[in-house]
């Protein structure tokens, strides 16, 4: 029995595809020749939302075929290329409320779409490519946010069946209920400590100085003028514990109920019957190897992968906290947009040792470009300060590993994990600034609202 055409995948792209199309034309046809003389113009929400979203969908609709030609590859580089850069070119021009939700999803698809093209450029090399395993969607890549490699190690190098057990490949009915329980109460929590936090930010606000932090540094270490006061760097912690606590509750605990929630009704079944075909399947959205490796993937997600932040504040060294502890969910890609390039474009000159120090420079250079892409794009500022950061995070991890070496958690005393601990909250401090004030200059757009803060005001 044939599908249901309307609802294949290619048609749900298709169909909104063609109305964002229509619609950017008719404007255009339409629209008196003022509008056109300032670059980029000043556009109609709904244009400027079509405009936003058609490379988007002309790239998801040409990605689901392998890339087989440099035409194909070149064609969605250049799609990707322009999605990224609208965003940017239309800053300041519409509220902020939805052109920032723009910027962070141009910057997240964004990365998707570099990583899409890496891994799937079959053009350049014919026999790797036969190699290669079923060829999958950019559609699909865009739910596999995280990779293998953040699954939960077992508790000892030599892991007995009973630590083995640990990783879930079959969820129970419980086991599935627990989560999404025990994951919606902490967000819960979360959200008060949210709350009582942004109170006291909105509280005790304070005016950031214009000149950027680098430079005030730079004046300190030459004429000893202070780069920061305490009261601003107590506020700057406490705005740190802000961004946290958003990141964790709106970038993986919320997916991670909806996820979740989505697994129990759609992928979870306790039918055992031979002739069981999932809705999913049956309506034509998915293939049943896309299922299987959807269903696998959402089971590593939720139950097998550690949090999106592992407990960033007992680190102990540069390479524990930026590797195994912050933002797990995207060092993927600075790993493979920025660390390993870099370092495969250096092995064949320098020690390999070194080749990694530049490798290292380039995942977090790779990061700095993201970050400085959403200041310019949601403040329409720029002051380097987040390049500073993350560059001088960089120079760091190089130092810090040629000093004490490579960290083995289990050879290190409580003392010297101690010692090493505080000092890099010294040194994260001290660079901290840098981070948080071009976030803070522009108030009005970046907002926490709080229940407890607005009563205040």
């Amino acid at each position: 029995m044939s599908q249901p055409g309307i609802f294949t995948k290619s048609n749900l792209i298709y169909i909104p595809l063609s109305v964002a199309t229509a619609h950017t034309l008719n404007f255009v046809c339409n629209s008196p020749l003022s509008t056109w003389q300032e670059f980029p113009p000043k556009l109609p929400t709904s244009v400027y939302s079509s405009i936003y979203f058609i490379p988007l969908l002309l790239f998801l609709s040409l990605s689901f075929e392998p890339i087989q030609t440099s035409r194909r590859f070149y064609t969605l580089l250049s799609l990707a290329l322009i999605f990224v850069s609208i965003p940017i070119s239309f800053r300041g021009k519409y509220p902020p409320k939805l052109h920032n939700v723009f910027v962070a999803y141009g910057m997240m698809f964004g990365l998707k779409m570099l990583l899409f093209l890496k891994y799937n450029r079959s053009y350049l090399n014919q026999e790797v490519s036969d190699q290669k395993k079923e060829f999958k969607s950019f559609l699909w890549m865009i739910f596999n946010s995280r990779f293998n490699s953040y699954i939960v190690p077992p508790k000892k190098e030599n892991s007995n069946e009973k630590e083995n057990s640990l990783i879930i490949t079959s969820p129970t009915t419980s086991q599935i209920n627990k989560k999404i329980i025990n994951r919606t109460l902490i967000t819960f929590i979360k959200c008060l400590i949210l709350k009582l936090v942004t109170f006291f930010s909105i509280k005790y606000t304070m005016v950031i100085p214009e000149k950027p932090y680098q430079l005030r540094l730079l004046e300190f270490i030459t004429k000893g003028i202070p780069a920061v006061t305490m009261p601003s760097m107590l506020q700057y912690v406490n705005f740190l514990l802000c961004v946290y606590l958003m990141a964790s509750v709106y970038n993986y605990d919320i997916c991670t109920i909806i996820i979740a929630t989505f697994y129990r009704l759609f992928f979870h079944s306790s039918s055992e019957k031979i002739n069981y075909k999932p809705i999913l399947i049956k309506s034509g959205l998915l293939t049943p190897s896309e299922y299987v490796s959807l269903k696998e993937w959402m089971i590593t997600f939720l139950f097998n992968t550690k949090h999106l932040f592992s407990e960033p504040w007992m680190a102990s060294s540069p390479r524990e906290f930026w590797s195994v502890r912050w933002q797990l969910m995207i060092n993927e890609s600075f790993k493979e947009l920025g660390f390993l390039p870099v370092k495969n474009l250096f092995v064949p000159f320098i020690p390999k040792k070194i080749a990694n120090m530049m490798g290292v420079l380039g995942a977090l250079g790779v990061s700095a470009l993201i970050h400085e892409y959403l200041i310019i794009g949601q403040f329409d500022i720029w002051t380097g300060e987040h390049l500073f950061f993350f560059m001088i995070h960089g120079v760091i991890f190089i130092l810090w590993e040629a000093i004490f070496g490579r960290e083995n958690i289990n050879e290190n005393s409580k003392i010297k994990r101690f010692l090493k601990w505080f000092l890099l909250l010294i040194i994260n401090l001290s660079v901290l600034p840098a981070f948080i004030e071009p976030l803070r200059r522009r108030p009005e757009i970046f907002v926490i609202s709080s229940f407890f803060s607005k009563y205040y005001i």
